[in-house]
């Protein structure tokens, strides 16, 4: 069920958030530039597609899968989670602007 302002909610909401909040405590335990740079993108990833997605399940899966397998990355090898990170990112955005362009 959707907030206020938040148009939609899907089954992966809850899968992500978790996965989040991960990255955050991670922040505290050992704060790095590019860990700060992954998290802040997965919030930002999150924010985006929770709040102008409305897209297929499918698409919303791939960011889930995006967004928690870069903050699980981030001990292991921050700059592999900072790739992953970005790359879906982007793939957000360019989705995005795609829809808005096409007017859906």
């Amino acid at each position: 069920m959707g907030g206020l302002y938040w148009g939609w909610e899907s089954e992966t909401t809850s899968l992500r958030l978790p996965f989040l909040f991960l990255g955050l405590a991670l922040l505290f335990w050992q704060l790095t530039p590019t860990g700060a740079m992954v998290v802040l993108l997965a919030w930002l990833t999150f924010a985006l597609e929770y709040r102008y997605w409305g897209g297929s399940r499918e698409g919303d899966e791939l960011v889930a899968l995006g967004v928690s397998m870069s903050i699980l990355l981030l001990p292991l090898h921050e700059a592999i989670a900072e790739i992953l990170a970005l790359f879906i990112f982007i793939l957000v955005m360019t989705a995005l602007v795609i829809k808005f362009k096409r007017g859906a």
